[in-house]
């Protein structure tokens, strides 16, 4: 036999598709909210007082867990870990970069680097339409049954959203798709994240109100934008005002979608405040780990938006170390966690750490880093992890880091080019922490007084059963059917059977194709031909 067109067997699977489940009623729907950086630390006192009356109406009717970020945790492989069910090594994000080809340097990460079907791919695929808004890491758009407008990293007069001439509409209203300072200088004060606020209220509510969607996920970055700030406490009022206007916003959207919908709030990881400071990079130097360069350094980190600032400075930190001799060199860090790559011979330009001496020497790396205590007696490094074995996959090794470090709770890991491995009595410095949140009600949710424990992977099969989809046999996270009353177990489905699984590589090329056309189409209107 023959093969296949895959794309011919796509109608024979949605009919199958619309043969599942009861008939008589309508599709189950489900509107997934994300409050960046959101913790039950901040939450649970607001909730006490009666500052989030929308939220605890949620949480009345549903239940809530702890959401496990990624190690390190950071939105760069959260979020693609979250709505693709599939961890960095599978997917091939870690970090806000990518090393270069044959150099230390490296290049900004966007959607072409997620090698995995995020949701609204998956059920675009499959027929459905979609809205998606904010989502970290989703610039440029991929063409959808429906809205994506791409979220942090997204540059601000580019086309950030499908679909085509969607951003200009929005740029008419004033909207900015980042709140961040990634692809900009300037830093949105409050009353700049609230307007934005507002005008993202607007714009979303006027699609949550039709019935043409079956999913929907809305991401808000503001309270990690501010969270970020030094000079703004965890559950102070800047912070606080910023939650009561998102939780009113939850609840124009819960009244928009109807009691019918699923609803799921989360965050990608929680926040913290730290007072004591470990610096990986330095502590490679002084225990002989990276060896410094002799001769002179390169020039220091100019300022810019973050996404060059941040390369830059990773280039100068790197180009402080004679990489002919150093063994190891820091790689990213995020709240409590640090992580580092080998110098490996034939995986980086320079390496010298021969591949069968990996274990080795990352045996030895990890006892070097247990023996750290301060004060006396008191370990700063509580765990390591090997990257391989956290995140397996074919992007492991090239991508994910070989070690990753969990620092002690005071503790927040950093790497600069200069000062000291450990620095203590600092004021209270605001940044990730590894666990999120979870919440979630419906008509058919089983409420739960407890509060669970969930992981970032759980969170696609989840959405899937919730919508009465079935779910990709390669998704290795729980659907949690013990949620949901009456609805029985997860239907699975071959991920070569499901029109939604399409490589990016493919997506981005349909995407490129498309505009060529539309590009052509334009041309031969502007000179007098076409309709």
């Amino acid at each position: 036999m023959g093969l296949i067109d895959r794309r011919a067997l796509v109608p024979l699977v949605l009919a199958a598709f619309a043969g599942c489940g009861d008939s008589e009623r309508e599709p189950r729907r489900v509107l997934l909210v994300g409050w960046d950086g959101a913790t039950f630390d901040v939450l649970d006192p607001m909730l006490a007082s009666g500052d989030l009356p929308h939220l605890a109406a949620l949480v009345a009717r549903g239940r809530t867990a702890r959401l496990e970020s990624t190690r390190i945790p950071i939105s760069s492989a959260a979020w693609p870990t979250l709505v693709t069910g599939r961890g960095p090594g599978v997917h091939g994000v870690y970090s806000f970069f990518r090393p270069k080809p044959d150099s230390y340097d490296v290049r900004l990460i966007s959607a072409r680097d997620v090698d995995a079907s995020p949701l609204w791919r998956i059920l675009s695929g499959r027929g459905h339409g979609v809205n998606v808004w904010g989502v970290p890491v989703t610039y440029p758009p991929e063409p959808v049954r429906g809205t994506l407008v791409a979220g942090m990293l997204s540059p601000f007069d580019d086309d950030y959203a499908h679909p085509p001439g969607f951003a200009d509409e929005l740029r008419a209203t004033g909207f900015i798709p980042d709140l961040g300072i990634w692809q900009r200088d300037e830093i949105a004060d409050l009353d700049e994240v609230e307007r934005q606020l507002d005008i993202k209220e607007s714009e979303v509510l006027a699609r949550l109100q039709r019935r043409d969607w079956l999913f929907s996920m809305i991401v808000f970055k503001s309270l990690d934008v501010l969270s970020h700030r030094p000079n703004l406490r965890q559950g102070g009022p800047e912070i606080a005002r910023v939650l009561r206007r998102l939780d009113e916003i939850l609840g124009s959207m819960v009244a928009a979608v109807g009691d019918d919908t699923t609803v799921i709030l989360l965050s990608d990881h929680g926040f913290a405040e730290y007072r004591r400071t470990f610096d990986l990079h330095r502590w490679l130097i002084e225990s002989g780990w990276s060896v410094s360069r002799a001769t002179e350094v390169p020039d220091g980190a100019s300022p810019g938006p973050l996404a060059e600032a941040r390369a830059r400075a990773r280039s100068f930190r790197l180009g402080t170390l004679d990489m002919t001799k150093s063994r190891a060199f820091a790689d990213a860090a995020e709240g409590n966690y640090c992580a580092l790559r080998l110098n490996v011979e034939g995986r980086e330009p320079d390496g010298i750490i021969e591949r069968g001496d990996m274990d080795e020497t990352l045996r030895a790396l990890t006892a070097d880093l247990r023996r750290i205590e301060f004060p006396a007696g008191v370990p700063v490094v509580t765990s390591t992890f090997r990257g391989r074995d956290l995140y397996p996959g074919p992007h492991s090794d090239a991508y994910v880091p070989d070690l990753i470090v969990e620092l002690a709770p005071a503790w927040r890991g950093t790497t600069s080019a200069f000062g000291s491995a450990i620095s203590v009595g600092m004021p209270p410095f605001p940044d990730h922490a590894l666990d999120g949140i979870f919440v979630i009600a419906g008509d058919d949710v089983i409420g739960a007084p407890d509060r669970e424990d969930l992981g970032l992977l759980d969170v696609a099969p989840i959405v899937l059963h919730a919508l009465d989809e079935p779910i990709p046999a390669s998704l290795t996270g729980d659907p949690h059917p013990a949620f949901f009353d009456g609805r029985g177990a997860p239907r699975r489905i071959d991920d070569a059977s499901d029109p939604g699984m399409r490589s990016t590589e493919e997506v981005f090329r349909a995407r490129e194709s498309s505009d060529t056309d539309r590009s052509v189409t334009d041309r031969i209107r502007s000179i007098g031909y076409g309709g």
